[in-house]
């Protein structure tokens, strides 16, 4: 699986992170729990929670992520970022996984 960073959401998280920090993280809609229907978004600092079991190779370093959810990513995975939208987005070569790719930091507690 390949998993790539375009330049503008590399710029775009500069602008507010360290690259070292960003984790893929799946969370499951709380209707349903059914692990179909939930989304894919980037936290910042959580790589130490014990939800992170994998790790995902990247062109901009390991990113820890849940081994479970990477059966909803394709063979080839980019996450951008459209300035028109202010928004993160997931593509793949089946198209949009998600249009908008939350990024969020997570607090200590």
């Amino acid at each position: 699986m390949k998993f790539t960073f375009t330049d503008s959401a590399i710029a775009e998280i500069q602008k507010r992170y360290d690259l070292k920090d960003i984790s893929l993280f799946y969370a499951v809609g709380e209707d349903c729990g059914c692990p179909s229907t939930g989304i894919f978004m980037l936290k910042v600092n959580d790589a130490g929670m014990a939800e992170y079991d994998a790790v995902i190779e990247t062109n901009i370093g390991p990113v820890p992520a849940q081994k479970w959810a990477l059966v909803f990513l394709d063979s080839d995975n980019v996450v951008d970022f459209n300035a028109s939208k202010h928004a993160f987005q997931l593509k793949s070569e089946r198209g949009f996984l998600n249009m908008n790719l939350l990024l969020e930091q997570t607090v200590a507690q």
